[in-house]
């Protein structure tokens, strides 16, 4: 039979003396981390990549896509091949701007996909209005000067979601 020991009782060993100690016991100090400086650098060139990589194409797409469903009205209305085409690639889009922003878990950053279909969305309607007033064909133009605006206020809505977040 096994013999047992009590809560109370101590086993002394011969590693519990002071000098086989760990170094943060034996001086009195807490281990913490430091981050080194080109790790800041580092973190900030992959913000810059991310941003530039999948931010900006996937607000692009998205844009480009909602813009897209303007062009309905020249060719007769939406097929189901054009809405299922335009679904998918919002999707790809969407994923893209969320793993751009950097935060694909935290649901609050949706609201940059939001703002960014809504931008879109505005577009394209103020681009149905302008073609019924203005005669020519203009579509890549609009579509090409538009597309900073919804791709800055996407970028506006990212920092102030990110200014809740930090606040809280």
């Amino acid at each position: 039979m096994r013999p047992t020991t009590h809560a109370e009782e101590r086993i002394d060993h011969a590693f519990d003396d002071f000098e086989f100690a760990a170094i943060s016991v034996r001086e009195g100090i807490a281990p913490e981390a430091v981050a080194a400086p080109e790790s800041d650098v580092l973190d900030s060139y992959l913000a810059i990549v991310k941003w530039v990589f999948l931010f900006l194409p996937g607000a692009a797409a998205l844009h480009f896509a909602l813009m897209g469903i303007s062009l309905f009205i020249f060719y007769g209305g939406p097929t189901l091949e054009i809405m299922i085409g335009t679904f998918g690639i919002s999707i790809v889009a969407m994923f893209m701007v969320m793993l751009g922003v950097g935060r694909l878990s935290d649901l609050r950053y949706l609201r940059v996909v939001g703002g960014l279909l809504a931008a879109g969305a505005l577009a394209s309607i103020a681009y149905s209005i302008a073609i019924t007033f203005i005669p020519g064909d203009f579509f890549g133009w609009f579509t090409l000067l538009t597309l900073p605006l919804t791709i800055i206020i996407g970028q506006l809505i990212k920092i102030r979601t990110d200014r809740e977040t930090l606040a809280s």
